[in-house]
C-alpha cells in the first residue's frame, strides 16, 4: 500500500495524490501534490500546519477564514495555509469541494508564491482555471511516473502554474455581475462533466443559456469559446490516461466521448502536438 508523508483527510470521497520523494523539510521543493473530491462534511479545523500548501478549487463553494473575515470559496479560489497559520475552512454539503493542492517545505512562506500575490492564510480569485487543471494533472501525474527528472519537471510545472495564477488572479470581493454568474456556472459544468460533453450545445442544455451567450461570455472572461476550453480539458484528460498505458488509443478515445479512433487522434494532434500513439508509460 502506497503512503504519503503527510496524514490524508478522511473527508474525501475520491482522491489521486502524489509523493516525490523529496525531503519534507527541504526548502523550495515540492514534495506531495494531490486532486481530492471531498465529502459533504468536509471540513478543515487547526492551528496550523508544518509545511506551506496552495490549494485551487475546481469545483464546489465553501468557506475559507481569512483572519477575522469569512471569505467564499469556489470555482477559481486559490488559497494557502501553513506553519502559524489558523486553519477553518470547508464546503457546503450540497456543492463538495473539488480541489488540487500541492505542499512545499522549508518554515518560511515560499518567496515565488508572495510575488505573485500570494500571502500566508490568504485567498486570491482566479478569473479563469481551466488553463490551470492540466498543469495541476501534470503535477499529480508526474508522482505516478517518477525517475531522475521528476524533481526538476515538477519544478518547472510549479512555476507554469504560478504564472498562470499571476495572469488570472482577479477580485474575490464584491458581487459579481450576471454574465459573470453565468459564465462560473458554465465553466464548473465543463470541468465537472467534460468527459460526457461532445458539443456547445450540451454545455448550452445543461447550463440553460444559448449557445450564441455562453460564446460571448467566454469570450469576454476567458479568451476562447467554451468548445476550446471543452477540447484541451478532454486532451489534457485523454494524455494522462494514455501516460497511464492502461488503455489503447481507441478505447482513451471512446472514454472522452469519440468513437471514432480517426477523429480522436486528429483532435489530439492538434491540442496537445503530437500523436496519441506517441504518448506512453514510462518504465
Amino acid at each position: 500500500m502506497k503512503t504519503f508523508p503527510l496524514e490524508l483527510s478522511p473527508l474525501v470521497r475520491q482522491g489521486r495524490y502524489a509523493n516525490f520523494s523529496r525531503v519534507a523539510d527541504a526548502a523550495g521543493q515540492v514534495f506531495m501534490a494531490g486532486y481530492e473530491e471531498c465529502t459533504a462534511d468536509y471540513f478543515i479545523e487547526r492551528s496550523g500546519f508544518p509545511f506551506w500548501t496552495l490549494e485551487v478549487v475546481v469545483g464546489g463553494h465553501g468557506f475559507f477564514r481569512e483572519g477575522r473575515q469569512l471569505r467564499r470559496l469556489r470555482h477559481g479560489s486559490v488559497f494557502t495555509h501553513g506553519p502559524g497559520v489558523v486553519q477553518h475552512f470547508g464546503n457546503e454539503a450540497e456543492r463538495p469541494f473539488r480541489k488540487y493542492f500541492f505542499v512545499r517545505g522549508g518554515g518560511s512562506f515560499p518567496q515565488a508564491w508572495h510575488a505573485v500575490g500570494l500571502r500566508p492564510g490568504g485567498v486570491l480569485q482566479l478569473g479563469d482555471v481551466a488553463s490551470l487543471v492540466g498543469v495541476l494533472d501534470k503535477i499529480v501525474d508526474e508522482g505516478q511516473h517518477s525517475d531522475a527528472q521528476t524533481g526538476q519537471v515538477v519544478d518547472g510545472l510549479e512555476a507554469v502554474l504560478l504564472a498562470l495564477i499571476a495572469r488570472h488572479q482577479g477580485s474575490a470581493s464584491g458581487e459579481k455581475s450576471a454574465s459573470r454568474v453565468v459564465y462560473d456556472l458554465a465553466m464548473e459544468i465543463l470541468l465537472r462533466e467534460y468527459r460526457n460533453l461532445h458539443a456547445l450545445s450540451d454545455l448550452a442544455q445543461r447550463s440553460g443559456y444559448s449557445s450564441e451567450y455562453l460564446c460571448r461570455i467566454f469570450k469576454k472572461y476567458h479568451g476562447e469559446s467554451p468548445y476550446q476550453v471543452l477540447l484541451h480539458r478532454k486532451m489534457s484528460a485523454a494524455w494522462l490516461l494514455l501516460r497511464d498505458g492502461q488503455l489503447q488509443v481507441g478505447a482513451v478515445g471512446r472514454e472522452l466521448g469519440y468513437e471514432d479512433p480517426l477523429h480522436f487522434s486528429r483532435v489530439f494532434r492538434k491540442i496537445m502536438g503530437c500523436a496519441p500513439s506517441s504518448v506512453g508509460a514510462r518504465g
